[in-house]
């Protein structure tokens, strides 16, 4: 009888929870339209993964927003309801921020896709979260216009790359994209409309987050956790018509270093980038391949723009000085030819050549994360030392990149690494490597973005304890109900 008496019970709580998730489907339904918001298994799977080593979790719903005003009305009822919500466009990253961690709704926002402005003088445009980069990319060339394109796919989001301190193809001249950002519009997780910056003071100005307190620091770099960006005020440039690369390789990682801290300190590159050989192979090998003896070992493109012939022969003229001043000093640097195809990948931005992260692991099986870091440039060199002791030691390829960002003291340092994501030991093997090489670029002073939980839980345990406690007050005071993109920052 007792038995009998518990399958009852359990039958009518699932009943219950049945009869719950069709109230909420049907609300959500009134405010998006019925083939807007779904429960269908189907749908549900096709976002609960990405090509990262996280753990693939279904959310409960799928709702595609098209207004600002339904963005709005969603957040107040989750919030009656207790309804986690996290944002998503296209799906792009490889960090697992879109995967649900505690269920609930994916709100997409792929239809909320207009250029609402675009002044070709002040040089600003106004965006709303589904413009992808193709998109943006072909409204700006109109003018001879541009942005900092992110080695990605064209449909990748400009604004998430944005607020999330995404790189792109200028950041040595202009920094990261978040630098670009001039003013927001922001749906917080209980619902009000805010602004930020000059927009905030004129509804038509848009072009600068100062002298005003910096509040749009509390949406920029926190994984969607503080509020939903339905518009987003980002700075443009001019297309300078000649276009210079130079190209160098050498043997040792130290005298990679010995170049570009050198060529950086003449600010005459749009991007300045090394990569070691295994991430110059386009797919990166997988598993680990030995470099050939007679290859270098890094290979450098400094991409440089310029208005006129002398500009471009003035840049030129710097970087030969470089280059003869770090022969002089005795390292292995070599002037080299770069492939065509893959200067293309550099300058024919958003790049359909490499810009696909799964051009990079054709060899493995579709997964590919990374240790992705901004990290002090002098720390490179030994960093990447372990680090290529730790990825061969997991038979994984170390295919590394290096990028200066504005300015010489820091950058990109990061580990494209692939593997077979059909199989959980291998993809476990990844994971693992990738956060022991997370721990070394922590205890050197690197810090990585887009970070997934697992990356999340190492920056809080050396996080300093009044950080933390600031974190905390910050995010309760603005999702009091902790139903924005929960347990991503790993508090």
């Amino acid at each position: 009888m007792k038995a009998k008496k518990e399958i009852k019970k359990g039958k009518a709580v699932k009943a219950v929870r049945t009869d719950k998730k069709e109230r909420i489907l049907k609300e959500l339904k009134s405010i998006v339209g019925e083939k807007n918001a779904t429960t269908d298994q189907h749908i549900l799977y096709a976002y609960s993964y990405d090509m990262s080593f996280v753990t693939p979790k279904l959310p409960d719903y799928v709702v595609i927003v098209h207004t600002v005003e339904e963005v709005q009305r969603i957040l107040k009822f989750a919030n009656k309801e207790k309804i986690p919500v996290v944002p998503y466009t296209s799906g792009t990253n490889i960090g697992g921020l879109c995967i649900p961690e505690r269920g609930g709704m994916i709100l997409d926002f792929k239809k909320m896709n207009k250029i609402i402005k675009l002044d070709p003088e002040a040089l600003y445009a106004v965006i709303e979260p589904g413009v992808s980069h193709g998109q943006l990319a072909e409204a700006l060339y109109k003018y001879n216009l541009r942005f900092g394109w992110p080695v990605g796919p064209p449909s990748a989001s400009v604004a998430s790359c944005a607020i999330c301190h995404g790189i792109g193809h200028m950041n040595a001249r202009y920094g990261l994209n978040s630098q670009e950002i001039t003013s927001m519009e922001v749906v917080l997780p209980t619902g009000e409309l805010v602004r930020v910056g000059s927009c905030a003071i004129n509804p038509d100005a848009w072009h600068s987050c100062l002298p005003m307190p910096q509040m749009d620091g509390l949406f920029k770099g926190w994984l969607g956790s503080t509020g939903i960006v339905t518009k987003l005020g980002i700075a443009v440039h001019h297309i300078p018509p000649i276009l210079k690369i130079f190209t160098v390789s050498c043997d040792h990682v130290d005298d990679m270093y010995s170049y570009m801290l050198n060529l950086s300190n003449y600010e005459i590159c749009d991007d300045l980038t090394a990569v070691s050989w295994w991430l110059s192979q386009v797919p990166i090998p997988y598993p680990y391949k030995p470099k050939p003896d007679d290859a270098p070992e890094w290979f450098s493109y400094a991409t440089t723009f310029s208005f006129t012939e002398k500009e471009k022969e003035a840049r030129t003229e710097i970087w030969e000085k470089v280059v003869d001043e770090e022969k002089k000093k005795g390292t292995s640097i070599q002037v080299t030819h770069y492939p065509e195809e893959a200067l293309k990948a550099r300058t024919q931005l958003p790049s359909q050549i490499v810009g696909s992260t799964k051009n990079y692991c054709k060899m493995a099986g579709g997964g590919i994360s990374w240790p992705g870091t901004f990290t002090p440039a002098n720390r490179w060199a030994p960093i990447y030392k372990e680090w290529k002791k730790i990825m061969i030691g997991h038979n994984l390829s170390p295919s590394v990149r290096m990028s200066m960002y504005r300015g010489v003291h820091y950058g990109m340092l990061r580990a494209m690494t692939p593997f077979n994501k059909q199989s959980a030991k291998e993809t476990e093997n990844a994971r693992q490597a990738i956060v022991e090489c997370l721990k070394v670029d922590l205890d050197n002073g690197g810090m990585p973005y887009k970070p997934p939980v697992d990356f999340a839980m190492e920056i809080n345990k050396r996080a300093h304890p009044g950080y933390l406690m600031l974190m905390k007050r910050l995010k309760k005071f603005l999702d009091p109900n902790d139903i924005m993109n929960p347990g991503k920052l790993g508090i």
